[in-house]
């Protein structure tokens, strides 16, 4: 009888310390009042667990190249959002010119959680997936 309740209490346990973990993080870094548009060249795109990624690079007011990092949902979201482009693997390559939208770094760091991405003819590739 012990063990039984024992095992419920470890069960009952695994289950509802489980539940958070299904955020495993949220939007604490950026700034969620601002937006910020960066136009630049594709360096990297990853079409990876646990967010797709995509890098660009653009010159600072110094003329500086900074490469600012864009994350947006899981690949598996990506590929079953509808519309008339299909994210996958070999949507975008180094060299490509898009424009990137989204809430900035706290930090101050080039980064940003991405509300919508264009490609260089203007054509919306995602907006708002998250």
């Amino acid at each position: 009888m012990v063990r039984r309740a024992a095992a419920i209490c470890v069960l009952a346990a695994a289950l509802f310390g489980a539940a958070p973990t299904t955020a495993h993080h949220g939007a604490s870094a950026y700034d969620l009042e601002h937006t910020v548009t960066v136009t630049g060249t594709v360096t990297e795109f990853h079409f990876v667990n646990p967010h797709v990624l995509i890098y660009v690079a653009k010159p600072d007011a110094h003329g500086r190249e900074v490469v600012w990092a864009g994350e947006l949902t899981s690949p598996n979201r990506m590929a079953r959002l509808g519309g008339e482009v299909k994210w996958h693997k070999d949507l975008l390559k180094p060299g490509d010119i898009v424009t990137l939208t989204g809430r900035p770094a706290r930090n101050g760091a080039p980064a940003l959680l991405l509300s919508a991405v264009q490609d260089a003819e203007g054509n919306v590739l995602t907006s708002t997936v998250r």
